[in-house]
């Protein structure tokens, strides 16, 4: 990444600075906690995922919605839900409103096994952020909502 970018004004440039160093620390963290249980990043990235919709209230995520969530060709993603399957973390079945669209959902082994890895994380984090008023908290979430999109329309 190229670090020699003009900015006009160096505190920006150092918030550019920190919010590069969040992402490391967090795929730090994603690799150390992931590697401790025998997952790979794909394999957490892909359970996120469907937290994600379960907390959105979907059943579960078709293999092409998950592909596409982690931008993964269809082999890629079939090898990485065969891997989870395999491990308890995921199970596939059949939509209940379309029974011709095959399902995967994240086992309740897998979700408390991911709270016990991040829970931690989280509480810390939102102890942290105790220390900002809401105000406060309302711009740092508008901050990162916005950060993240340009990240994966980067990405693209």
């Amino acid at each position: 990444m190229n670090t020699h970018l003009p900015s006009p004004d160096p505190r920006r440039y150092d918030v550019v600075r920190l919010v590069q160093e969040l992402a490391t620390a967090s795929l730090r963290f994603t690799d150390r906690a992931g590697a401790a249980r025998g997952l790979h990043r794909s394999d957490l990235n892909a359970l996120q995922a469907l937290a994600r919709a379960r907390e959105d209230g979907q059943a579960g995520l078709s293999a092409r919605q998950l592909a596409e969530a982690l931008s993964l060709s269809p082999s890629a993603t079939t090898t990485l839900l065969d891997r989870l399957e395999r491990a308890g973390h995921v199970t596939r079945g059949l939509d209940a409103k379309d029974r011709r669209r095959i399902t995967v959902s994240m086992t309740d082994a897998a979700g408390s096994e991911a709270q016990a890895m991040f829970g931690p994380l989280a509480a810390a984090l939102l102890e942290m952020m105790s220390e900002f008023d809401e105000e406060e908290v309302e711009v740092i979430a508008r901050f990162l909502r916005a950060a993240s999109d340009i990240i994966d329309e980067a990405g693209r």
